[in-house]
């Protein structure tokens, strides 16, 4: 039995390290912060808010993985919010740091590996990645995705990461 609730998924496709996956609609704690180059900021907004700053004042398990990607200037990272919650029932937060984020059903071509969070790491990764998808007739619908599961201060050899773009057929 897993430690962590981990947003649920159905594999269409797999070929070594990369998936097509699908997953149904799910939620995201998330907020918005200035964009460093281990794309790691913001993680103390979303865990404050599943700590209990939310208007209901409930604790929130911790979930798996932490997703973050690049908007515009900023860097949006979010939690998984666990199953048990719906939009509507969803602790509101209390801070306007965070905002609750609506993922539609979509499919995936995700690739895992291990490693540091670096820039290195994850272009090399992205760019794998997107090379598969382009040859197996895939577009590429959103901003690439960095996924983990694995805190910072496990080493990065024993980290899983992975990077994930939505896509289509």
């Amino acid at each position: 039995m897993a430690l962590y609730e981990t947003i649920p998924y159905n594999v269409i496709r797999k070929d070594g390290p990369i998936e097509i996956r699908e997953y149904n609609d799910y939620l995201l704690a998330s907020t918005k912060t200035q964009l460093n180059n281990r794309m790691d900021s913001g993680f103390n907004n979303v865990f404050n808010y599943i700590s209990g700053q939310n208007t209901a004042k409930e604790k929130i398990s911790m979930t798996t993985p932490v997703v973050s990607y690049q908007e515009e200037d900023n860097l949006v990272t979010g939690f998984y919010v666990p199953s048990k919650y719906n939009k509507e029932s969803v602790p509101k937060p209390a801070s306007t740091n965070v905002f609750i984020n609506e993922q539609e059903s979509s499919l995936y071509g995700v690739i895992r590996f291990r490693g540091a969070w670096t820039d290195h790491n994850f272009s090399k990764q992205e760019e794998t990645l997107r090379t598969y998808l382009t040859n197996n007739n895939y577009t590429i619908t959103s901003q690439r995705l960095i996924f983990r599961y694995t805190p910072p201060f496990v080493p990065g050899v024993l980290r899983r990461n992975e990077i994930a773009f939505k896509i289509s057929k």
